[in-house]
């Protein structure tokens, strides 16, 4: 059986700040990604040891836990609780990838515990919702999508982006807003989806 050591200790993290995450407020979330973010990447790289699936899982750890965070204010102590997620998102992961080797590991992988704090509701898988997301960007006229991508996935500034595709700043604003209001419309029914997915790149983008 594997050993699944607790993650390298977390600054604490106060009760105030999960409560105005709770709360929606992006800030405090990209607060608490700032103090967690490296510690949960190096403790599912540890196990993966493979660096681009650590970075999705990672990501997907992050998106659940602004998804689910209306659990937040329940949650007593919030490094353990952390741990647990990381822990069975680290094993669904590992299973995964055995399931492109020989299967040399099989019987190794221990299971996932069924504790609720440990399974967040709303089973998205961060992954699927990203194709989602890339589809609805497909679908915008040419412009509109290169200079989406510009923004939200390559993190350019407005004024950057008019000066690399040689139009106004105010163009590019105006394809920013058009892009939002379309993904918008795409994601009419979970609203709170398109945050999650906006919001996390962000947040990941900035710390590559």
């Amino acid at each position: 059986m594997l050993n699944f050591a607790a993650m390298t200790r977390l600054p604490n993290i106060p009760k105030e700040l999960l409560l105005k995450i709770a709360g929606g407020d992006s800030q405090a979330f990209t607060q608490l990604f700032d103090a967690c973010w490296l510690q949960v990447f190096a403790h599912v790289r540890r196990y993966l040891k493979n660096t681009a699936e650590a970075e999705d899982i990672t990501q997907e750890i992050f998106f659940h836990l602004w998804i689910n965070r209306l659990k937040l204010p329940e949650v007593q102590e919030f490094e353990p609780w952390l741990f647990v997620i990381t822990r069975n998102r680290t094993i669904s992961g590992l299973r995964k990838l055995l399931k492109e080797t020989t299967g040399a590991m099989a019987g190794t992988i221990p299971e996932i515990s069924d504790q609720p704090s440990s399974t967040p509701a709303g089973q998205l898988d961060y992954k699927q919702s990203c194709e989602l997301l890339e589809k609805a960007i497909d679908q915008m006229p040419a412009r509109r999508r290169e200079v989406f991508r510009l923004s939200r996935q390559e993190g350019l500034t407005h004024a950057e982006i008019a000066e690399q595709l040689n139009i106004s700043k105010a163009t590019v604003n105006e394809h920013i807003r058009e892009a939002l209001a379309f993904l918008k419309m795409k994601f009419g029914e979970s609203p709170g989806l398109l945050t999650a997915l906006l919001l996390i790149s962000a947040c990941w983008l900035a710390r590559k």
